[in-house]
């Protein structure tokens, strides 16, 4: 994968420091539903700080009596913030006898009964509400890269998360799979982070090589199309009244999740995408073996409810917005404003 990923409206001007302190990062889970109130599954609304996602379900569960793999959870949420997520736990029978424990280590919110177990990915989408610091100002090319952000969505890469902090997963990955003995021993959860690294990888490197070759504001002739804020995919034949649609951000071209399953890519974006993917056999050959299957990524995301505020005197800027599930906010940050150097973690809605 390029050291530097494109960008498809130029490069930032601007810096800032990101997440100098953990109430500089929010970010509150939406749902998309409310629970039911009744059900065998407690649902708990969670402030958390300093603690990651697994760490709080770790907490949860001696707090509330239970084994970690009755907790469900929706998305990952970042240590150095403060986040609000939800979680599940499974308590059959507890209903009309509930004690909720003391609790130091995160806030329990508010809390309701549900009948079916969080899972993975259920969750619509998260606000953001990010405080960049060291921001000496706000110039006319970064708010015009704000301005097509607005209107033309922003490059859905996958977020620095996904390829660790030292930015080797995908090598751990490649070593573990290659090793029979080292792929058997690994959990089931660091297995499904290195299947996720090495996907991740491959998509990062078609929608750069999109972008490098200008098929961003337009479709690739083959293209399969996701509707936005859905998963549903497609294919059609380009003509003026699907263009129409992808410039309205109604539709949006995608890229392999490689694995295995019927691709339905055709023509030029298929050739383009295996142009790229052709070059990382042995990544494709552990995905295989790993009986990964075959997803499709929206190669774009649209950015909604974004505000900018920035403070010239105290050097600061305030960003609240609001992504779809699966996108990763310093992605976006990426479009507009250095913040390499400063990065603690990744952040993925």
């Amino acid at each position: 994968m390029p050291d530097n990923l494109l960008y498809p409206y130029g490069k930032p001007v601007i810096s800032g420091l990101l997440k100098s302190l953990p109430e500089d990062f929010k970010v509150t889970e939406n749902l998309g539903f409310h629970p039911h109130g009744k059900g065998e599954h407690l649902f708990l609304w969670i402030e958390k700080s300093r603690l990651t996602t697994h760490e709080l379900i770790e907490r949860v569960a001696m707090d509330f009596s239970v084994k970690p793999r009755d907790i469900g959870y929706s998305g990952l949420k970042d240590k150095i913030a403060v986040t609000r997520q939800w979680l599940s736990l499974y308590l059959p029978g507890k209903m009309t006898k509930l004690e909720i424990p003391d609790i130091s280590e995160y806030k329990l919110l508010s809390h309701a009964w549900h009948p079916k177990k969080l899972r993975p990915g259920t969750h619509r989408s998260n606000n953001f509400e990010v405080m960049v610091r060291n921001v000496e100002t706000l110039p006319k090319t970064s708010l015009q890269q704000l301005d097509f952000i607005r209107s033309q969505g922003m490059a859905n890469y996958f977020g620095q998360q996904r390829f660790g902090r030292r930015d080797d997963n995908v090598e751990k990955a490649l070593q573990a799979f290659n090793s029979h003995r080292r792929a058997r021993k690994l959990s089931r959860r660091k297995k499904s982070l290195y299947v996720s690294a090495l996907r991740s990888y491959l998509f990062n490197c078609v929608l750069n090589s999109r972008i490098e070759q200008g098929y961003w504001r337009k479709p690739v002739p083959g293209d399969v199309f996701m509707l936005s804020g859905s998963r549903s995919i497609f294919y059609q034949s380009v003509n003026d009244a699907l263009l129409e649609r992808y410039t309205q951000m109604d539709i949006s071209s995608t890229i392999s999740l490689y694995g295995i399953g019927s691709r339905l890519l055709q023509q030029d974006a298929l050739k383009l995408e295996d142009q790229i993917m052709d070059e990382y056999g042995e990544i494709r050959r552990c995905l295989i073996q790993q009986k990964a299957k075959l997803q499709m990524r929206a190669t774009r995301v649209a950015v909604e409810g974004l505000e900018l505020n920035h403070d010239a005197v105290n050097r600061t800027l305030l960003i609240k917005a609001r992504l779809t599930r699966g996108s990763y906010f310093t992605s976006f940050l990426d479009h507009f404003i250095d913040t390499e150097n400063s990065r603690v973690c990744d952040s993925k809605t």
